[in-house]
């Protein structure tokens, strides 16, 4: 069978891997509340049970516990040589370049006719790593301030303009549904993706930008870089991403939380998903 016409029943992880996948999203959700300790509890606990049911194997052990220690020494020792190998390791783990993970597929095959073809992946080590960043930047300086609630209002109404300019341009087309494979959808959407994009590039490279150049370059900066990551879509995605960054960057601008701005690249994803071609035309 081709592989773009490929279709998959919707799967469900094993009862220990959904308890992995659910303790780590307990140690993103209690890291962005400002409890480390139990942050990291959580999450060996997630590191533990994945262990068990072969979702992670000795290598990708090994990865997890040199990036742990990592983020230890660069929490209490934030050298540059140590923070640049860190993140490069984080950023390994983010884009699945480190083997020794078995990333369960929930499902793959086209959310609609004229869509291409989506596969559904739950992603425990861009979670992870994910994690792992939130922990080595707690309470990481910042001389930010929140700009306050109409600026993420402005965030808001920037990102519908984001998916109107993409409809516009024919990126996507309009495209209405219900996918059944929605609840697991919307999990791996905010724990394994929005959360630690918004990390790395919101939480990280525009809050350590504001602490060496103006709050607004710092935000055009990292949107730039996010717009960057996007390049294997085409220009069109670039500049689209490079938008949609600057109102992910606003939200978290306006209230200094991670998690409003992975809330706000949450919901900027889902009304995607429901509303038209997703990911893109076929």
């Amino acid at each position: 069978m081709l592989a773009g016409r490929l279709r998959l029943p919707m799967m469900l992880p094993a009862p220990v891997e959904l308890a992995s996948f659910g303790w780590l999203a307990i140690a993103l959700l209690l890291q962005c509340l400002g409890l480390p300790r139990s942050s990291m509890l959580a999450g060996l606990g997630a590191i533990g049970l994945a262990l068990l049911c072969g979702l992670l194997q000795p290598l990708g052990l090994l990865a997890l516990a040199v990036a742990g220690s990592l983020s230890y020494v660069v929490y209490r020792f934030p050298r540059p040589e140590w923070r640049v190998l860190w993140l490069a390791l984080l950023l390994a783990l983010a884009l699945h370049a480190l083997p020794g993970f078995d990333n369960p597929l929930l499902w793959q095959g086209r959310a609609t006719p004229d869509s291409q073809v989506y596969r559904l992946l739950w992603s425990f080590d861009k979670g992870v790593a994910g994690w792992l960043l939130l922990l080595g930047l707690h309470d990481a300086p910042h001389r930010g301030r929140a700009w306050g609630g109409a600026v993420a209002a402005v965030g808001l109404l920037l990102l519908m303009l984001v998916l109107a300019l993409a409809q516009e341009s024919g990126m996507i087309t309009y495209a209405p549904k219900l996918p059944a494979w929605l609840l697991p959808w919307l999990f791996a959407n905010f724990f394994l993706t929005a959360l630690p994009e918004e990390a790395l590039f919101r939480h990280g490279l525009q809050r350590w930008l504001e602490n060496r150049v103006e709050p607004l370059p710092a935000l055009i900066a990292a949107s730039l870089l996010f717009g960057a990551a996007h390049v294997a879509g085409g220009w069109g995605w670039v500049g689209l991403a490079t938008l949609a960054g600057l109102g992910y960057g606003l939200v978290y601008a306006a209230t200094r939380q991670v998690a409003l701005a992975a809330l706000a690249h949450l919901a900027f994803n889902t009304a995607h998903l429901l509303l038209f071609t997703y990911p893109r035309p076929g």
